[in-house]
């Protein structure tokens, strides 16, 4: 009779080191994945955010222009920028930083609805009133003078790190 105990084929121990292997390489792949999901969520959050402060700074852009046509005029009118800070240096007001929280310089929109994220900071807007010189040409065709501003809305996401500024010129 045959030694049962003989074994026709020596093991190597192969096998487990093949399967190891393998874990590796599916622990890296699903790794990849997850960091790959989590770049894509911050991307998506980052865009809502900046959505969010766009509408802000649309929605006070619209508030002060509609503000400029009701009289009389409710709100801080500024007279055309830039101007000096530091000596030699100079901004226009909406490159201030304390234009923003400024209640002579800038207004605060209320908070529309209570639904939804709230942005960090109220949008604020600020009017500048425009001079301009005589040799324009457009004023040349105006039966008479009109008043023309220039609107700056500033919008904040739900977080500080978006922040929107838009522009307007209104021609009343």
């Amino acid at each position: 009779m045959k030694n049962f105990r003989r074994q026709l084929h020596p093991q190597s121990g192969l096998v487990l080191p093949m399967v190891l292997i393998f874990l590796m390489v599916m622990m890296l792949i699903g790794f990849t994945a997850l960091r790959a999901a989590l770049l894509e969520a911050k991307m998506a959050a980052n865009a809502g955010n900046r959505q969010m402060a766009f509408q802000a700074a649309e929605h006070a852009l619209r508030f002060c222009g509609n503000q400029l046509q009701l009289s009389p005029i409710t709100i801080p009118q500024l007279k055309q920028g830039p101007i000096p800070v530091d000596g030699a240096n100079s901004k226009p007001y909406w490159e201030i930083a304390d234009s923003w929280s400024n209640s002579n310089v800038s207004v605060a929109m209320p908070r529309i609805g209570s639904e939804g994220a709230a942005a960090a900071m109220p949008a604020r807007c600020l009017v500048e009133k425009l001079q301009f010189d005589g040799d324009l040409q457009y004023q040349q065709h105006l039966p008479q003078q009109r008043p023309a501003y220039r609107v700056t809305a500033r919008g904040i996401g739900a977080s500080t790190a978006a922040v929107v500024v838009l522009q307007s010129y209104l021609l009343l």
